[in-house]
């Protein structure tokens, strides 16, 4: 458990003793908590844990949604829908967070909504260990490239893609460096298009720096 909270974009270096079971609760379905063949073996499973983990998913993105884009409700509530069960399960694959693997069950298969629902218990897990600041800085982190995905302007590192294709300039590469603690890390990233450096981005987050990287490549091209 340390070792999964260790790695970013948790960035969790300093779990106490105390929160741990807090953080094995949010790994625990409920095949395994009901599941003991003796009493003393019984342990809470994550649903409490799943329900406050999903509205604490949803205001987060809103509040950025609302914050950071200029868009009518409808337009924001589409693309709050990348909070979906089955679309949180192809995040967390897709971005190797760890949690699938290591899902506390018994005589269940890793489902979609299994992965998905432990998902949203850790994040209120870390709410409650760490408070809003710190599971806003995990979502976001995880989250950003998805959100920017649904704005065709704002995506920067697809759009990337599209004019280096289309303009037959070679292969993107970005290449990362991160300073500062685990919990407050500062993200550097660089883009090469066809092996020129074109652009570099900073941010909190890994996800961001890229795709501040790759808006000052596309400036570079004439294409910002």
């Amino acid at each position: 458990m340390r070792a999964l909270l260790a790695r970013p974009p948790f960035g969790i270096t300093d779990v106490s003793d105390a929160a741990l079971p807090l953080y094995d609760r949010a790994l625990t379905h409920r095949s395994y908590a009901n599941g003991g063949e003796y009493p003393a073996t019984a342990a809470d499973d994550n649903e409490r844990l799943e329900f406050l983990g999903n509205y604490v998913l949803d205001f987060v993105i809103a509040d950025h949604l609302y914050s950071e884009y200029d868009l009518p409700p409808g337009e924001m509530n589409r693309r709050l829908q990348v909070t979906r069960n089955t679309k949180l399960a192809d995040i967390v694959r897709r971005q190797g967070l760890g949690i699938d693997g290591v899902i506390r069950r018994r005589g269940q298969a890793p489902t979609d909504s299994i992965i998905a629902d432990a998902f949203e218990a850790l994040i209120g897990a870390i709410y409650i260990d760490r408070g809003i600041a710190r599971a806003r800085a995990v979502v976001l982190a995880i989250f950003e490239d998805e959100i920017a995905g649904c704005d065709t302007h704002r995506n920067y590192r697809g759009r990337l893609q599209e004019y280096a294709a289309r303009e037959n300039l070679g292969e993107i590469e970005y290449a990362y460096r991160r300073t500062g603690p685990g919990s407050s890390p500062v993200w550097t990233a660089r883009v090469t298009v066809g092996g020129a450096l074109l652009g570099r981005g900073e941010a909190p987050t890994k996800q961001g720096a890229a795709m501040l990287a790759a808006k000052e490549a596309l400036a570079r091209l004439g294409e910002e």
